[in-house]
């Protein structure tokens, strides 16, 4: 689990609460639910009229990705691709019939599949382009929502205090209930820009963050299965994509030196 955008959302609220009471202010000034229910509630209508239902909950759904680490293209994952290029140089590519595909990425086990039905290079890369291009399309899409309902909550803000000072003008022969009554009435902008700034535009950028991260991924697996289906070695792909890996892919370049001196040993 990602602690940090829990910890980062607490410290942002904290950090404005702080900072209003050191100002003098009340707290209980700030706990206004009609200004969280006009902003909370004109947001998610705003955003569910610009969306379809099911674009809605892939949003909610994507939540989730704020809140978990990003998979990472690190040497475990290249590791993995060199050994898959090791059993085909060895065995061939029918050698992916039988392997066990369990754990694999889904991405990847798509990949390996079509090569073990003696696809062509050609139509695996289309394929796995399409799938790339759809899932890219698809999670950006649900992100984008985030995104839309950080531009809407603080309109959705100002609306409020206007509201609020709608109701102030009911009381301009009583001065004394001006300035309380002003004062609530900007809470409602509080809320929107908060709500805008500390969750909504936040966690767009963590789930797209998330996704990239992802769609990098699976460019490595992608460039990977291409190579093994274009027969080359061990040692020729780890130095194609050794640059996509973060870290050290030291170790990984000596690896597949000796997965491929064992596989022309072996033939």
């Amino acid at each position: 689990m990602d602690l940090l955008t829990l910890i980062g959302i607490v410290v942002g609220v904290l950090a404005v609460a702080a900072g209003f009471l050191l100002e003098g202010g009340h707290f209980a000034t700030l706990l206004q639910p009609e200004a969280l229910a006009i902003v909370l509630g004109g947001t998610l209508g705003a955003v569910m009229i610009q969306n379809t239902w099911a674009r809605f909950f892939d949003a909610v759904k994507h939540l989730r990705m704020a809140f978990v680490k990003a998979p990472r293209v690190d040497e475990a994952s290249l590791a993995a691709v060199l050994e898959w290029g090791d059993q085909a140089k060895l065995n061939g590519l029918l050698a992916f019939e039988s392997m066990n595909l369990q754990g694999i990425h889904p991405f990847a086990r798509r990949g390996l599949e079509l090569l073990a039905s003696g696809v062509s290079t050609t139509v695996l890369e289309d394929a796995l382009n399409r799938e790339l291009e759809a899932c890219g399309r698809t999670h950006m899409a649900a992100a984008r929502v985030w995104q839309q309902a950080g531009g809407y909550a603080p309109t959705f803000g100002i609306l409020g205090s206007v509201l609020g000072l709608i109701q102030v003008t009911g009381h301009l022969i009583d001065p004394v209930q001006l300035g309380p009554g002003i004062a609530v009435a900007f809470v409602a902008t509080l809320y929107g820009l908060a709500f805008a700034n500390l969750v909504f535009l936040p966690l767009y950028g963590k789930i797209r963050a998330h996704i990239e991260s992802e769609l990098r991924l699976h460019k490595l697996y992608m460039d990977g299965l291409l190579a093994i289906s274009r027969k080359e070695s061990p040692h020729t792909i780890a130095t194609r994509l050794a640059g996509e890996v973060s870290g050290n892919t030291g170790s990984l370049q000596d690896e597949a030196n000796v997965w491929a001196l064992d596989a022309t040993r072996a033939s």
